[in-house]
């Protein structure tokens, strides 16, 4: 009786698609991990050492855009001037809102908004309520998020290629 050596067993294992498609999924998460951690080191850069700034004016951000529909004309009114911006219906959020979103505690929040209202990125209206700023839009909408997208592209074309053939993990870089 013939035992199968172990070089035959990992080359049956290269033939199963199961193990192929673990493999792929590996390399994938390692493409976005890196990808991930690249643009946290950004994030730290931007916000001077602080990644709770970024975490609770994107959730402003994002809460206050909310109701915009996400159509060509709703995400050039977004990138529109300080002028246009200002005219925008945002939804306003509050404190309590993005401590309950994120699991950052409360006080936190009240700290982080009001160092970003300092920093001209968030406004307070008359009952409270938080809003991005024009000035915070542009901040986040343009050379850093140009930065962000030829690397989140680049890290998509790379998972799809790996999705599509099988791929040598010591190739990815």
């Amino acid at each position: 009786m013939n035992t199968p050596q172990p070089h035959d067993s990992a080359t049956m294992a290269d033939d199963d698609p199961g193990v192929q498609a673990r493999r792929q999924q590996r390399i994938a998460a390692l493409l976005l991990s890196r990808y991930n951690l690249r643009y946290m080191v950004r994030l730290y850069a931007a916000f001077e050492g602080d990644l709770l700034l970024p975490i609770v004016l994107g959730e402003v951000g994002l809460y206050n855009v909310s109701g915009l529909g996400l159509d060509d004309q709703s995400l050039a009114a977004i990138r529109c001037s300080d002028d246009g911006f200002g005219k925008l219906p945002l939804r306003p959020c509050n404190a309590f809102s993005i401590s309950s979103s994120t699991g950052i505690p409360r006080e936190t929040v009240r700290r982080k908004v009001s160092h970003l209202i300092q920093l001209g990125w968030i406004a307070r209206d008359m009952k409270g309520g938080l809003t991005i700023t024009a000035k915070a839009a542009n901040l986040c909408l343009e050379p850093f998020d140009q930065d962000n997208l030829a690397d989140f592209l680049s890290t998509a074309d790379r998972v799809r290629l790996i999705s599509g053939t099988s791929q040598d993990p010591s190739t990815v870089r």
